[in-house]
């Protein structure tokens, strides 16, 4: 018995520890950084359709005036409070402009927003970012 539990400890710790390396390391690409993002700016304008303010990254899923739902990424979580932006700031079925650099893939719908005006209020996410300001 006390070989099948030590097995049973040393199974999960692994599998706990293969999950916490894949999704880390999944994490890590997808949101760190600016290298996935195009230097020039877009302006996006659409209804949100989602709010999330959370880890890694608050999220806006965004309808554009096309009909395309696009990904707005925030900054992390205290860059993204220290704007002023809360779980409060913005609901779904509101208005949104967001400012920011698109995916430099052209398939994906993806913003990683410096800007963003909800209900005639202004975010400066990364405000050293922000081009023709």
């Amino acid at each position: 018995m006390g070989l099948h539990r030590t097995g049973t400890r040393l199974g999960a710790a692994r599998l706990a520890l293969a999950l916490a390396l894949a999704l880390g390391s999944a994490g890590a690409a997808a949101h760190h950084g600016w290298s996935w993002a195009e230097g020039e700016q877009t302006e996006l304008r659409g209804t949100i359709r989602e709010v999330y303010v959370g880890p890694p990254h608050p999220t806006l899923r965004v309808e554009a005036t096309d009909g395309r739902i696009w990904t707005v990424e925030l900054g992390n979580p205290r860059l993204t409070a220290n704007s002023g932006f809360t779980t409060e700031s913005a609901r779904a079925g509101e208005a949104v402009t967001a400012l920011g650099n698109r995916s430099r893939n052209p398939e994906e719908r993806r913003l990683k927003a410096v800007r963003i005006t909800v209900r005639d209020r202004t975010y400066d996410i990364y405000p050293d970012r922000t081009r023709g300001s």
